[in-house]
């Protein structure tokens, strides 16, 4: 792969992903020499096509990519590295260079994935027992990604930048919360009863989650009596018409049997 013929230099476009997050961060060329550099080192090379050069992602910028798999098609005629970025990778200050949306068809397909969650879904109280939240049954994989996905970006768009931890409570209602911490590149921390760990502290920026608004609310309450800073705050689900305080809701649900269910977000 890579490798040169006739005297003629071969290149092979290599996209970038991200390790922990799983998202496209960029699309270059590398020849076979580019490929041999990134193996050894560990960081990702490419060769410019503009320049004709070899070129070190990140070795003027600092934003070099730490690289963790290179993987190759089934053609050899393309490449990926699985690697993690030290900082943003787009020349823009972007995190991905794919920031353009051409496409988005996540809340359609999200709309569709709750109606088939409908007969698992009630009401109780001021709480809604979704799959999202108990796990009972475990929700599907594509709405559980895309959940979460909304989830991430919801919480990236309130907290800004300086994000540490995401916060959450332990048990099946916090697992929604793993996979969006995931999608923003932050560890999770677990409250157990209801109170914040000792692992939040003062020099946190969290985002608080919860299945319920109220259960939210009062994790956002322990967190600050940590001396964390709470960037935002999100529950999973909340009766429609009720009041959730501020807190960001995924999903309204409308009284029925089963109730009928709606993004908010």
């Amino acid at each position: 792969m890579g490798e040169e013929k006739g005297g003629e230099r071969r290149l092979i476009p290599v996209a970038v992903v991200d390790a922990v997050t799983g998202e496209p961060l960029m699309l270059a060329y590398a020849d076979q020499e580019a490929l041999d550099l990134t193996r050894e080192t560990g960081l990702a090379h490419f060769y410019s096509r503009s320049r004709g050069s070899l070129w070190l992602k990140g070795g003027s910028s600092g934003g070099l990519l730490d690289v963790v798999r290179v993987l190759g098609d089934c053609d050899g005629d393309a490449a990926a590295y699985v690697a993690r970025p030290r900082r943003h990778v787009c020349h823009l200050g972007r995190r991905s260079c794919f920031h353009n949306t051409l496409l988005d068809r996540r809340r359609e397909l999200l709309e569709q994935l709750l109606e088939e969650t409908r007969p698992h879904t009630r009401i109780d109280g001021a709480r809604v027992l979704h799959p999202l939240a108990t796990w009972a049954p475990p929700p599907p994989p594509l709405l559980t990604a895309l959940a979460a996905e909304l989830l991430a970006e919801r919480i990236r768009s309130r907290a800004g930048p300086g994000l540490t931890a995401v916060l959450a409570p332990e048990g099946p209602g916090g697992l929604l919360a793993l996979l969006a911490a995931q999608k923003l590149a932050v560890p999770l921390h677990l409250a157990r009863g209801g109170r914040a760990p000792e692992s939040i502290g003062e020099t946190d920026r969290v985002a608080v989650y919860a299945p319920s608004p109220a259960e939210t609310q009062e994790l956002a309450e322990e967190a600050q009596k940590r001396g964390a800073h709470v960037a935002a705050v999100a529950a999973l689900a909340a009766p429609a018409g009720g009041d959730t305080g501020g807190v960001d809701v995924l999903i309204r649900a409308e009284h029925g049997h089963p109730p009928r269910l709606r993004l908010a977000l």
